[in-house]
């Protein structure tokens, strides 16, 4: 590369990041600092900003929670505030507004607000748009960072003590926490050197499972990852202070044998006259053609669980067993031990439910009644109700669904309840419900929200800018030839933290001429807009009869935009079709005028009585005259902010003949043709007049008299 061309990159280059520097700090240069406050503490952006090294000049503000319904205090303090007029708070999905910015004191502005969910909002802002003396606006964004004191500890509270685990064993242990919502609970197993582990949820609670690697004694650091930060010395740590576990690992005491079934269904006594057949991993030690003793303890005495009766060894590495079923098992309660008498010689594990029969399911949504309509929305978190027999062994997984919480308070024999999370970004068009290994029949329809949504997401441009059509309240008016009407929908702006799925829009387009006439009719009841790919569902959206998000009106019209008489108007009705939605829906009227700064037209006048003086006289020697005739090419005004309101002044040139109407043959008629410059007044102007009485005042130049003059006086005047 040239050297002048490497320094012509290095100047744009440096003016480029110069004007994003001088953008910044003219938002920031009317702000001092910004303070947080909750009951508890006080963050000020100028004593606990964080700065960004990877861009200049960014500073976030962090802010302690404690609860995620807490409402916190905005203090933004001004500097220069004699020149700020006001300040207003964008609203965002980030919070809710509790009160509104209000001045308590000469550069101080207060408000309060109320975080949404704010232990999954990781990165909130405000955003505040500034009014100046001057008129402009400026706008301020302040990037937020909330973070918590994330603690955990064993439930014992023995953190000192050498636990005893044993190879092969999985070991469960629950955890406290100060801020059980904000650990990230991923069932996933983490690998550490001498253990591996996992943390987990059952039953509204949380644990961690271990399973040592080695025979040893040995003690670790477990870190939980958090959704929301701690802030540790100045830096935020996405996780917890680490968990001290001490363990003494010793030899397996008994063998593991796996079985071919994690579910087996016990339906009663009478289930057990042929037997379940069932295989068990082979063993050397494991007689056949044994009954053997399945219980849930080690030691003798326990309570009889199962018998297992072992057949025949198979090729496939198996034994062959029938075992018959005495009581209900579940993994999470610890192994099963098969003994032979009372002494224990192996270790397995599986779960025994109950044959249930489910009669009804019922949902509930939040602040709605029960209703057997199982249809759910992505990101909804519902409650179900299963009523029927046999409910309080039932163990009711979804497929696809890992995250549900049974409500054991309400599960009885005749009634299970437990709420479930649906993601976002599921994949499934419906929940099939199983009783552990067992399909029972039912499921849960997959549905995709259909709410109708403000039109903030839409906007309409006839040539001076897009502007969104929520918020115009107003006519438009266009003074200059509107080539095309441009209607787009910003598909990126329908889902957010909140869906809406897809829009179903009616567009009814009415043309209107100046006098009031209808010109012209339209309507498209048949625009669906799906949203765009910043959804979570957009790869989920049926996009077959997906409209086009940029609409022109003029391939709705015969006479197009362009073609428009001055003051014609138009008339955008856009509406959500009703028959789509269970919601209120929205519609929105848009008013859009051809108007006009000035009109240009022919007016022919009669003026009597006009009192002219010639230049090239010392008085007012030709007097008053008689009727004349004038025809002149003139400007008239219109008000602005009004439909088709005109100014009562006009100014014009042309020419006039003086005494064209007097036909006496006296000499001292003074007839002349003149060039003139005409203003005049109209009073009592409506909308379609032709005939008025104006006060005329010009001047000109006579052809017949050589000679220049002024004139003022009255007339009749005819528009065409």
């Amino acid at each position: 590369m040239k050297p002048s061309l490497r320094l012509f990159f290095l100047l744009f280059f440096l003016i480029c990041s110069q004007s994003e520097d001088l953008f910044a700090q003219k938002a920031s240069h009317f702000i001092e600092d910004i303070d947080i406050v909750s009951d508890t503490t006080v963050s000020s952006l100028s004593v606990h900003g964080i700065h960004d090294k990877r861009r200049r000049g960014e500073v976030t503000l962090p802010f302690y929670f404690e609860d995620i319904e807490q409402v916190f205090e905005v203090r933004v303090y001004l500097k220069h505030e004699d020149q700020i007029t006001d300040l207003k708070l964008i609203h965002a999905n980030d919070f809710k507004v509790i009160e509104e910015p209000l001045a308590v004191g000469d550069n101080v502005y207060r408000f309060k607000l109320q975080f949404v969910e704010t232990n999954k909002n990781a990165k909130p802002s405000f955003v505040f748009n500034l009014w100046t003396i001057d008129g402009q606006e400026v706008t301020y964004e302040q990037k937020l960072l909330p973070y918590t004191n994330t603690i955990v500890e064993i439930a014992d509270k023995k953190p000192d003590v050498e636990r005893e685990l044993y190879i092969g064993e999985e070991k469960e242990y629950e955890i406290l926490s100060n801020r059980e919502e904000n650990l990230r609970v991923d069932n996933i197993w983490h690998e550490q050197a001498d253990l591996s582990w996992r943390l987990f949820q059952r039953e509204n609670k949380i644990f961690i499972s271990v399973l040592p690697k080695f025979v040893k004694s040995f003690s670790t650091e477990i870190v939980f990852e958090t959704l929301i930060p701690n802030l540790i010395e100045g830096r935020k740590r996405y996780e917890t202070m680490p968990l001290e576990l001490k363990f003494n690992v010793k030899a397996p005491r008994l063998t593991y044998l796996a079985t071919d079934k994690n579910e087996i269904v016990y339906e009663g006594a009478q289930s057990n006259e042929e037997g379940i057949e069932l295989q068990i991993q082979q063993n050397r030690k494991l007689q056949l053609e044994k009954t053997y003793r399945i219980e849930n303890q080690e030691e003798k005495g326990g309570h009889l669980v199962a018998e297992l009766f072992t057949k025949r060894n198979m090729s496939n590495n198996k034994t062959l067993c029938l075992i018959r079923v005495y009581d209900y098992h579940n993994l999470q309660d610890g192994y099963l031990y098969i003994k032979d008498g009372d002494d224990a010689k192996f270790i397995t594990n599986f779960n025994i439910i109950s044959k249930n029969i489910i009669e009804s399911i019922q949902l509930l949504r939040p602040g709605r009644n029960w209703t057997g309509d199982l249809s759910v929305y992505p990101g909804e978190t519902v409650s179900l109700k299963f009523q029927g027999k046999q409910m309080q062994h039932a163990r009711y997984l979804f497929e696809g669904l890992s995250n549900r919480n049974i409500d054991s308070v309400n599960t009885r024999m005749e009634v299970q309840t437990m709420q479930i999370s649906v993601p976002l970004n599921i994949n499934q068009k419906e929940l099939k419900i199983y009783n552990g290994d067992e399909y029972t029949g039912h499921s849960i329809k997959i549905k995709e929200k259909q709410s109708p949504k403000n039109f903030d997401f839409v906007t309409i441009d006839c040539g001076n800018g897009p502007k969104i059509v929520s918020q115009i309240e107003k006519p438009i008016f266009y003074p200059k030839a509107i080539t095309d009407v441009i209607l787009k929908f910003n598909t990126d702006e329908i889902d957010g933290l909140q869906l809406y799925g897809k829009q179903y829009i009616t567009l009814d387009v009415r043309v209107i001429g100046p006098q009031g006439q209808l010109i012209e009719l339209a309507r498209d009841d048949n625009i669906v807009i799906c949203p765009g790919e910043t959804s979570p569902r957009h790869f989920n959206y049926e996009k077959n009869n997906c409209s086009d998000p940029l609409i022109t009106l003029n391939k709705y019209l015969g006479i197009k935009t362009h073609r428009f008489e001055d003051w014609t108007k138009l008339e955008i009705y856009i509406s959500h079709q009703k028959d789509k939605y269970s919601e209120q829906i929205y519609t929105k009227k848009i008013e859009i005028y051809a108007s006009r700064k000035s009109q240009f037209d022919i007016d022919l006048s009669f003026p009597a009585g006009l009192l002219v003086k010639k230049a090239n006289e010392d008085d007012i020697s030709s007097g008053i005259s008689g009727i004349s005739i004038s025809a002149i090419a003139q400007f008239k005004f219109f008000k602005p902010g009004t439909i088709g309101r005109v100014r009562p002044y006009r100014f014009g040139v042309g020419s006039i003949a003086l005494n064209a109407f007097n036909l006496s043959d006296n000499e001292d008629i003074d007839r002349d043709l003149g060039i003139v410059a005409l203003g005049s007044v109209h009073p009592l102007q409506r909308p379609g007049r032709k005939l008025s009485l104006p006060l005329y005042i010009g001047f000109g130049y006579f052809l017949k008299a050589d000679t220049f003059f002024w004139m003022v006086g009255p007339g009749i005047s005819v528009s065409f």
